[in-house]
């Protein structure tokens, strides 16, 4: 497909400051000795998506831009042009959200193209887009056996070019799901779903999925039962990665969900998650108590295992023996024991089968049950320092949840050492993020009503390195809980969670986190509401 000149989308990039003129000059002799266009290479090099550069150029030629999960096909104008013309210059006609009917195409320099279009539907204003999404729409929207035929889209190119984008969007998931006109891609990019490119016609939809399937090992002629599987897709120019993947039956066919694993082991660390100062230096602290248990408490999703793994990292993996078991193992850190859990064995029986082990430290991917707990709270009397995530919405709501599933106030009260709550938000992009003065109602919810001070919020924008988002990157809210002798003996007391969060000297909310970190220009107050 011709798309807009690589030239002018290099210089856009340029412009838009995606990279810099000496980031550039390093990348022509990488292109080179790789083989790859410059374009590819500076996407690859700075994991810019394609369509960050077509964003930068539709700004810089002043035109909108059509994201094509937003806009809808005028299926009347569409179907006035010939298919001739849309083989030799692939546009279409898309409303935007305001019902505005706009000429699409991915090469605004095609004037050709434009001229003939225009003759045939009048002046349409011209909006630009990424030339393989709407590769993907003319061909699903033509319906004409000629133009069908002409599209170079199969299953195996499809699924490289979904990997390739969920790689250059850091994305943590990618969803496949068959709808009632074909199948829709969707990708989780920090903690958000987001619909990637045109729909698929049901025959391309139900050609990935049978594609993915038999590179997971899964049973493609079994349609109506959920399976399991996973992969390890190579990707050129960088380690091939893997990927666990689920499907279920669903109305209108199947859906997949492919899960990103990422291994590298050094890629955080506690300074990097955002906690703050002291309460970093109190978890540093437990960490090196020789027993006890530490918790970390949320939702699915919360980043619970992502800082027990860098909390991992803190310690010595040379001079201790640590343990961990895991459902499923995520991140594989050098030095460490790491069991993944399976039908045949659980967490409980894993703790029972480290304690014959001699061990330091051990991690307990969850504590779900009763029995899991039990082992895990006489490893800590017996001198075993021991990790575990919990599913609770506060750190004081740990020693309810505990004592919910069966465990003794006095134990808990003898072993437990801090507590962490968490949650994820999105970080406000640095790029166009824009500052104001903070409403009345905004101050209020800051708790910041002294009005002889001025009080500046930051808010999201977008931009082209942003995607368009005003967002990039998550960063953690946290509350933090640590356990004194007079906590330790309230617990053991049968002390609430009120009682036991009024006698802490430093406990520190999530909605201090959240208000800190609004007030640094981290995040906007939009994405903490509901924390505060």
């Amino acid at each position: 497909m011709n798309a807009a000149n690589e030239s002018a989308l290099i210089q856009a990039g340029l412009q838009a400051g995606l990279f810099s003129n000496e980031q550039l000059a390093r990348t022509k002799p990488i292109a080179r000795a790789r083989r790859l266009s410059l374009l590819e290479a500076l996407s690859v090099e700075f994991s810019l998506p394609k369509t960050a550069f077509y964003l930068a150029l539709a700004e810089l030629r002043g035109m909108p831009f059509a994201h094509l999960s937003r806009w809808r096909p005028d299926e009347v104008l569409c179907n006035k042009l010939p298919a001739t013309l849309l083989k030799r210059h692939p546009i279409t006609v898309l409303r935007n959200p305001s019902n505005v009917a706009h000429l699409v195409t991915a090469n605004p320099d095609d004037v050709t193209g434009i001229e003939s279009v225009r003759r045939v539907l009048g002046m349409l204003p011209l909006a630009l887009t990424e030339p393989e999404g709407l590769e993907l729409l003319i061909s699903r929207l033509a319906g004409k056996e000629a133009l069908a035929e002409s599209s170079n889209i199969d299953p195996v190119t499809l699924l490289d070019r979904i990997v390739r984008e969920a790689l250059l969007r850091q994305a943590s998931d990618i969803h496949v799901e068959a709808t009632r006109e074909g199948a829709r891609v969707r990708l989780r990019v920090d903690g958000k779903l987001e619909i990637i490119g045109a729909p698929l016609s049901k025959e391309l939809g139900e050609g990935l999925i049978s594609r993915v399937k038999v590179l997971s090992g899964m049973d493609i002629s079994e349609i109506r039962a959920p399976q399991d599987g996973g992969l390890i897709y190579p990707v050129p120019d960088t380690e091939p990665i893997e990927m666990r993947v689920a499907s279920s039956p669903v109305k209108f066919g199947e859906r997949l969900t492919m899960r990103v694993m990422k291994s590298d082991p050094g890629r955080q660390t506690l300074d990097a998650l955002g906690l703050p100062p002291a309460m970093t230096v109190r978890l540093r602290d437990a960490l090196n108590h020789p027993h006890g248990i530490v918790l970390v408490t949320g939702p699915t999703g919360s980043g619970k295992s992502t800082t027990l793994y860098c909390a991992l990292r803190e310690l010595d993996a040379d001079s201790l023996n640590i343990l961990t078991a895991e459902d499923p193992i995520e991140q594989l850190i050098p030095g460490v024991s790491q069991m993944q859990i399976n039908g045949k064995v659980g967490f409980a029986t894993a703790l029972r089968a480290f304690l014959r082990h001699d061990p330091d430290v051990i991690l307990v991917g969850e504590i779900r049950d009763h029995d899991t707990a039990d082992v895990a709270l006489k490893a800590a009397t017996t001198g075993h320092m021991v990790l575990s995530t919990l599913h609770t919405n506060s750190a004081p709501g740990a020693v309810t949840r505990l004592l919910d599933i069966g465990c003794e106030r006095f134990m808990l009260g003898a072993t437990l050492r801090g507590i962490l709550a968490q949650r994820l938000v999105r970080m406000l992009c640095p790029h166009c993020r824009t500052e104001s003065e903070a409403t009345p109602r905004e101050r209020q919810r800051l708790k910041a009503d002294n009005d002889e001070f001025p009080v500046k919020l930051w808010r999201a924008n977008g931009c082209p390195r942003c995607l368009g988002q005003g967002y990039k990157g998550r960063i953690g809210l946290y509350e933090s809980l640590w356990i004194d002798e007079e906590i330790s003996s309230a617990i053991s007391n049968g002390a609430s969670e009120q009682e036991i969060a009024a006698l802490s000297k430093n406990y520190w909310q999530l909605a201090d986190d959240a208000r800190e970190k609004v007030l640094a220009g981290m995040t906007s107050l939009e994405e903490v509401e509901n924390f505060l």
